[in-house]
């Protein structure tokens, strides 16, 4: 009998320092991907900074109000409707980042999703996302390129129904 206890004894410590070591594993992982996002947030903050010099913000809102009523901006407008647009993005790309490892809510994410979606049916930013896209991430270019397809997918649906509707 004292040599079973033993050997359940043994058995238990072997279990208890796999779980140790699962548990450690799990907690070198998290703690990798808290410091790779500490690490992207920092160089987003700096290149934050660096569009912000750029940028004339009273130039941007009287640029936006044209857009909104269809009045044509100048060069210089469009220049720095880009501009806030490469920082917006920019900003939708860390946080897309932020989600896919896990530190940013899904509903979030989702709701940024949708702010998206509602600007890639802007012309000026379908043209800043054709000239600068490639200087986002792989990962958001691809997460672009599918709301872009559900934007073609909901025209196709919307020219459906107009069609039955007129039939």
């Amino acid at each position: 009998m004292p040599n079973n206890y033993r050997i359940i004894v043994e058995l238990t410590s072997v279990v208890a320092i796999i779980f140790s070591l699962v548990f450690l594993a799990l907690e070198v992982k998290q703690s990798n991907q808290l410091a790779k996002a500490e690490i992207r947030q920092a160089l987003n903050v700096t290149d934050m900074e660096v569009y912000k010099v750029q940028m004339e913000e009273d130039i941007i809102a009287k640029a936006l109000y044209k857009i909104n009523k269809n009045i044509p901006i100048d060069d210089y407008e469009e220049y720095q409707l880009n501009e806030f647009q490469r920082f917006n993005f920019r900003d939708f790309d860390n946080s897309f980042y932020q989600y896919r490892i896990g530190l940013f809510d899904e509903n979030v994410w989702f709701a940024y999703r949708r702010i998206i979606k509602s600007l890639l049916t802007e012309n000026y930013i379908m043209l800043m996302w054709g000239n600068s896209n490639q200087s986002f991430s792989i990962e958001f270019q691809d997460e672009v390129n599918n709301i872009l397809k559900e934007i073609k997918d909901d025209v196709a649906l919307g020219l459906k129904e107009n069609v039955t509707k007129v039939n």
